[in-house]
């Protein structure tokens, strides 16, 4: 069996040559440490079940009071508490520590969404939204500086695409299994009277997202060395660089997901079901292109490898406002899907990496905070807009929003990063 084995993969290392790359970046137990596997545990089992849960609870929503409007009043008020939430999240990661902060909303937020699916009266819905936004706030919040703890400079990248790419993963098994689940449960219980289906998967969701608790419990992560008497900023000065171009990035990525299926559906006459093919398609390019990311970051460095996914998205944002059959529409969609992601875990590890250890959470607080405006701002404008100047304009505007956060990210970033290398590799040749 071995000498069958040999040849392959050399053939294999020849028809991929990054696969071998990949491969010793993702698996070597040399680069991360138990903690972190510890962690991807609890990442693993978060994002599975809040996925599946927010996958299907419009739904839910909608079959309860028949009215497109009130899943908007619900859906804003579960963004107004995340945004309100990420602030005192931060200062409550100061006083309590990280990983009982993750605690804290592991255990509440999953308890607020199983009360929502139990709930009929609308305003118990509307404040329950708004405190489980608040509760949800502490994975943005906590989810960068702990991997920030757990991953060293020379692994970061790697760390977070492989979380980035886990949460794609699971959110594509969750979409794949939820209409199994009440099935599975009534085989496993023996139960044939378990309520509505739809509110067991949300439960079953619930439930999934709970069970992160125990790798949780196991986790050991310290707590931040610091001077307790330290005024910890509420903006930290690199953030007055990084914020700009990640503002402009958001806004370009918050514009083009809420239109996406629309566009390729009414303007392209593509049918609903390959539509979802598409949808499910680009997962499986996102999962794809952000474990390739930490290659092209080393690659190039962190800065122009963002610098790289942002104008490629341009690019592919181009190429989609103008394209005249569904096939070229369909693979500057998925190009486009595939960059954009890539763009993430050298964003999420880039801001880490530029600040002290005790003002992470904080950093972390805002750059939500920015990040969901945005996005928020983004969808409500290009809405607007697509119905005055057509896709066509709209999409050509927003690529034209990409390149500016490219520019952005050279000129205010490029410079901090590569001082900042340049005192590591003297700090290594010393």
């Amino acid at each position: 069996m071995t000498t069958l084995i040999i040849p392959a993969a050399k053939a294999q290392r020849g028809r991929w040559p990054w696969l071998p790359a990949l491969a010793n970046a993702l698996l070597s137990s040399k680069r991360f440490s138990a903690s972190f596997w510890v962690f991807f545990a609890a990442a693993f089992l978060w994002d599975f079940g809040i996925g599946l849960y927010f996958f299907l609870f419009n739904l839910f929503l909608a079959n309860l009071y028949h009215k497109e409007s009130i899943l908007g009043l619900v859906t804003g008020a579960l963004t107004l508490g995340n945004l309100a939430g990420s602030i005192p999240m931060s200062i409550l990661v100061r006083r309590i520590g990280l990983r009982n902060a993750l605690l804290t909303g592991f255990v509440s937020a999953p308890l607020l969404c199983v009360s929502r699916t139990l709930v009929i009266s609308l305003p118990m819905q509307m404040g329950l939204a708004f405190l489980a936004g608040i509760a949800l706030s502490c994975w943005p919040v906590c989810f960068s500086p702990v991997l920030a703890r757990l991953t060293t400079e020379e692994n970061r990248d790697f760390g977070f695409s492989i979380v980035f790419a886990t949460g794609i993963g699971s959110g594509t098994l969750a979409g794949l299994v939820a209409g199994h689940i009440p099935k599975m449960l009534r085989s496993a219980t023996g139960i044939n009277h378990m309520g509505n289906d739809l509110q067991l998967i949300l439960l079953f969701a619930c439930g999934v997202a709970m069970l992160g608790i125990a790798p949780l419990l196991m986790l050991r992560i310290g707590r931040a060395q610091c001077n307790e008497r330290l005024n910890i900023r509420l903006i930290h000065p690199y953030l007055f660089r990084f914020l700009p171009p990640f503002v402009f990035w958001s806004m370009v990525t918050g514009s083009i997901t809420p239109f996406a299926a629309v566009f390729l559906q009414q303007r392209l006459r593509i049918s609903l079901t390959n539509v979802g093919l598409v949808f499910s398609a680009s997962q499986l390019v996102q999962f794809a292109a952000v474990l390739l990311a930490p290659l092209l970051f080393r690659r190039l460095g962190t800065v122009p490898g963002i610098i790289t996914t942002q104008l490629a998205a341009g690019a592919a944002l181009l190429i989609l406002a103008h394209a005249q059959s569904a096939p070229g529409a369909i693979a500057a969609y998925l190009g486009y899907m595939s960059v954009q992601f890539m763009s993430g875990p050298g964003i999420y590890s880039l801001l880490m990496n530029q600040l002290p250890e005790e003002e992470r959470s904080t950093a972390s607080a805002v750059q939500n905070i920015a990040g969901s405006l945005s996005n928020a701002a983004a969808a409500l404008f290009t809405g607007s807009m697509l119905m005055k100047f057509g896709y066509a304009n709209v999409f050509g505007g927003i690529a034209g929003i990409a390149v500016l956060a490219a520019l952005l990210m050279l000129v205010l970033l490029g410079p901090v990063d590569r001082q900042r290398t340049a005192l590591l590799q003297e700090a290594e040749a010393g």
